[in-house]
């Protein structure tokens, strides 16, 4: 009660002797700046006695123990020296601007090289002795430093299912003002709910299936550039198929031509493969040699794990007319599909000089030959699906 008397005594001897309390007025609007900039947060007030301090702190006012950046034109920070991401910026980090507006007085913060930690709330507020410090004029503003969306390195980037299993894909990310996500998958295709994109942190995939696996990429925006981008591979485990790229294949005997038979195998994790042949009712496997050339061509696509493989039958004879198996494994299972080597009167492919047809003929007839090829191979593909 009488503490309570004492200090309303004070303030009525203050407002007699002194005339009106100082006053902060206006507003003190918000400054939104980029990353490495400079900010300005303008604090006027009128009124200001002598004695009185009108200071700048970080933060909300909670007591006369926080820390103080200025007080009048005078900064308080001991080391106040802008620190760019690398090195000193040879400029003050905080200094204060004071510009007399008549009755008025305008305080401006300048805050430069704007860091993360830059961000936030600022107080301006009047010092006044002999005054308990919340009845102190105080206003607050805010700064907010525009930082450019980043990607946390702890997320993984290679996920491993089962054909049936479920991934929830993460994208934890940091920005300001914080960074709207969006999922897509870097091949173009539908998300497993058959959308283009999906909006949100999270990417959940349900019951997995094998045209699922693929890179599947995260964005983060918040208009402030560049975006951030991160991408995750998902692989998803299942047996082998093999398809031919030409299930009969026909050639010449006892003319020294060759016979290419070709084979796509696609699986997770990368199957072996092998070719063998059919002779006198048994199979056998087939290896490098006089008689066969084996070889191992690169992924047909990227991200899926398919495989072309090539069986050279040499100097084609009676013999080599018969079934060839291309055949691949891994743990998750076996497949395999049959090549039919079949005799003809003239020699078969490329590299035959003993084709008579020449010009238009012979270009049309490669032709054909090429376009059989791609529509057997996209017809496959399609059927795998």
């Amino acid at each position: 009660m009488y503490r309570t008397l004492l200090l309303f005594l004070v303030v009525a001897w203050s407002v007699t002797v002194y005339g009106q309390l100082p006053e902060i007025v206006g507003e003190i609007f918000p400054e939104v700046k980029p990353k490495g900039s400079t900010g300005y947060l303008n604090c006027t007030v009128v009124n200001k006695q002598d004695g009185q301090k009108v200071c700048w702190q970080k933060g909300k006012m909670e007591g006369i123990d926080t820390f103080d950046i200025s007080e009048d034109d005078r900064i308080l920070v001991a080391n106040n020296i802008a620190q760019g991401e690398r090195e000193d910026s040879g400029e003050p980090k905080y200094e204060i601007i004071v510009t007399n507006l008549g009755l008025r007085i305008r305080y401006t913060l300048i805050v430069r090289v704007l860091s993360d930690e830059d961000s936030g709330f600022y107080t301006c507020f009047i010092r006044q002795q002999n005054q308990n410090w919340q009845t102190w004029p105080s206003k607050l503003g805010e700064l907010m430093v525009q930082v450019a969306p980043s990607m946390s390195v702890t997320m993984e980037s290679v996920y491993e299912r089962q054909i049936g299993g479920n991934i929830t894909l993460t994208c934890l990310t940091f920005g300001n003002p914080a960074p709207n996500i969006t999922w897509k998958r870097e091949d173009g295709k539908y998300l497993p709910d058959d959308k283009s994109q999906s909006w949100g942190a999270d990417l959940k995939l349900i019951n997995l299936k094998k045209k699922d696996r693929g890179n599947y990429i995260c964005v983060a925006d918040n208009s402030v550039r560049p975006p951030a981008r991160f991408t995750v591979e998902v692989k998803i485990f299942y047996s082998p198929t093999c398809f031919a790229v030409q299930n009969t294949v026909g050639q010449a005997q006892n003319r020294r031509f060759n016979a290419k038979l070709e084979c796509i195998v696609e699986g997770y994790p990368t199957p072996s493969m092998h070719w063998e042949k059919l002779q006198n009712g048994e199979r056998y496997q087939i290896s490098d040699g006089d008689d066969y050339s084996t070889e191992k061509l690169s992924s047909t696509e990227n991200m899926i794990s398919d495989t072309w493989y090539t069986l050279l039958v040499k100097n084609v004879q009676a013999n080599d007319y018969t079934e060839y198996y291309c055949v691949a494994t891994n743990r998750f299972g076996r497949n395999e599909t049959t090549i039919r080597l079949f005799e003809t009167m003239e020699c078969q492919g490329p590299n035959c000089q003993s084709i008579k047809t020449g010009g238009s003929q012979a270009l049309c007839a490669c032709t054909l030959t090429l376009i059989s090829t791609l529509i057997s191979v996209l017809f496959l593909r399609f059927l795998n699906y």
